[in-house]
């Protein structure tokens, strides 16, 4: 296994598509943070400066975070059909790994982007509540807290489902667009036309959900006449935030393993 994370390591950070995609992640999140804190916006008793407060931290920067998915998902296709385009999966097999290995270290590296991703939410949201609280609140405030280990399956189950339609089209370019056509408008299309009675259970609209719309915001909405409240990246689901972390969860299990058997069964 530590030989499996040294290969994986290797391969990544040597690639200068993922220092410029996580840069650009980066750099984006901080980029649009700081945009809208410079937003002077105030509705009764609702305030923009507010999201950036304990506790509101903690669901609206995952909410922002989970703008940028789509970023890490194409980096995970990328970084997986680098492995047919140079035949290093080939090689790995030639030098005594299995499809298993193969998988597990894609596993490992989306885990690890994963990772990079939450420290990122939390880190920034423990700096905005830490110089915005308000003279009598407490220091730390992680209520509502849940909201970011709901964004760490979110970005783990987008990763997943990138990386099984980069195992089975190969291509960067074929998979990039098959992908984000699948995301919108195909499963739109399929859930609404042809089960709308399930559409809540889908990928896509499951996964997405996860990081709603910020309650905070949504709340004072709701008392305004006409106002639209699905700003989020979906609408809201029928599930609660427990079912849909299960269902995002076993998703992701299905994922990988559908991607292991086609490994296994196609040649590399």
């Amino acid at each position: 296994m530590l030989r499996l994370i040294q290969v994986e390591n290797i391969k990544t950070f040597s690639s200068n598509t993922f220092r410029v995609i996580i840069s650009l992640h980066l750099l984006l999140f901080v980029l649009v943070l700081l945009s809208i804190s410079r937003i002077e916006l105030s509705l009764g008793e609702f305030a923009v400066s507010r999201l950036f407060q304990f506790p509101y931290v903690w669901e609206f920067f995952p909410w922002v975070a989970s703008w940028f998915n789509l970023l890490l998902a194409v980096l995970i296709i990328v970084l997986t059909c680098n492995e047919y385009r140079y035949n290093t999966f080939r090689q790995q097999v030639m030098n005594g790994m299995h499809e298993g290995h193969l998988t597990l270290g894609k596993v490992y590296i989306i885990l690890l982007i994963a990772l990079y991703a939450l420290v990122l939410v939390v880190a920034s949201g423990l700096l905005s509540g830490g110089m915005n609280k308000p003279v009598d609140a407490q220091w730390i405030n992680m209520a509502g807290f849940q909201s970011v280990g709901m964004y760490f399956v979110q970005t783990i189950a987008y990763m997943a489902l990138a990386f099984l339609f980069a195992v089975i089209f190969r291509n960067h370019g074929l998979s990039i667009i098959l992908f984000i056509l699948y995301l919108f408008p195909g499963e739109v299309i399929i859930r609404n036309l042809i089960f709308p009675a399930v559409e809540d259970y889908f990928p896509a609209k499951l996964i997405s959900g996860l990081t709603p719309f910020p309650e905070l915001f949504t709340n004072q909405l709701a008392t305004v006449p006409g106002a639209d409240i699905q700003m989020g990246p979906a609408a809201a689901s029928a599930l609660n935030s427990g079912e849909s972390v299960a269902i995002a969860l076993a998703y992701t299990v299905v994922f990988v393993m559908i991607s292991y058997v086609i490994l296994r069964k196609r040649s590399l």
